[in-house]
């Protein structure tokens, strides 16, 4: 499937000070104007200095304290299988296939509302602890914030803890995806229609538009990776479509200038993100 996808993580006690302090884990590219985000000079900047070179990473995971306009994470809507919020705003939590990801909402539920028993399962995610009964509900001895886990039964109502639904999805060009499947929408060289990501790693995605044979892969929650013919590569990034972006190893005698710019560069996706 490609470098999969980095998925932003937050770790205590792992930087090098004493006690370590809290620090960004697995960040994928800190912006180059900031690059002391694990408590030392990380990344190799440019020289001379740029501030304004183009955030060239991207990055899943959850919200919280380590999202910034410096740190997004990806804007998804997901509608998972079962679920009770049905097609919602979403995160990345973890990559399970070059098209499919694990993916929770972004808007708590009330887990008197869990869906129990159903196939494929819907798991939890906790969100605010409140004086939800989560063991009651299945959930580990010691579950905080975070845990993750699949309720055996709902909770009795009128509790005040909320919790994320929890599914597997695959991607589509849907703007409302249905059952099992989720959309990441970009812009592309300043067009004010969005596009929909097909492929994403950690530093490409690729859109909907493929050749002649079968037209493309947008088959709902049946990915057929046969129908994708010269699909369109795109460099990822979070804060311009502008200019283009070099691609390495890319030869101008046989790069693919019908779908990339025929001098070996990629033209730069502005992907959909969440800041806070």
């Amino acid at each position: 499937m490609g470098r999969p996808l980095k998925i932003q993580k937050y770790g205590t006690n792992q930087g090098i000070n004493s006690p370590g302090s809290a620090v960004a884990v697995d960040q994928a590219y800190p912006p180059f104007a900031a690059p002391t985000s694990m408590d030392t000079t990380t990344v190799v900047l440019p020289s001379p200095a740029i501030s304004s070179v183009p955030f060239t990473g991207v990055v899943g995971g959850v919200q919280g304290g380590a999202v910034s306009a410096s740190y997004p994470i990806i804007d998804v809507t997901s509608n998972i299988q079962n679920s009770y919020s049905g097609s919602a705003a979403s995160v990345i939590l973890r990559q399970k296939g070059a098209h499919k990801f694990l993916v929770a909402t972004v808007t708590g539920i009330d887990p008197a509302n869990a869906v129990i028993g159903a196939t494929p399962t819907v798991s939890l995610r906790i969100l605010t602890l409140g004086d939800t009964d989560w063991q009651a509900m299945g959930a580990p001895l010691g579950a905080s914030i975070g845990t993750v886990f699949t309720p055996t039964a709902a909770s009795v109502a009128a509790t005040t803890g909320t919790a994320q639904e929890v599914g597997q999805c695959v991607l589509t060009s849907d703007s409302t995806p249905g059952a099992g499947n989720m959309t990441i929408s970009m812009a592309v060289n300043s067009d004010s229609t969005a596009l929909y990501v097909s492929k994403i790693t950690n530093k490409f995605v690729q859109d909907f538009n493929g050749g002649s044979t079968g037209g493309n892969a947008d088959t709902g929650d049946v990915w057929n990776s046969t129908q994708v013919v010269n699909d369109i590569e795109y460099a990822a990034n979070f804060f311009t479509d502008e200019s283009t972006f070099a691609k390495s190893g890319a030869d101008t005698e046989t790069w693919a200038g019908t779908n990339q710019n025929s001098d070996g560069t990629l033209g730069l996706a502005q992907v959909d993100k969440l800041t806070s």
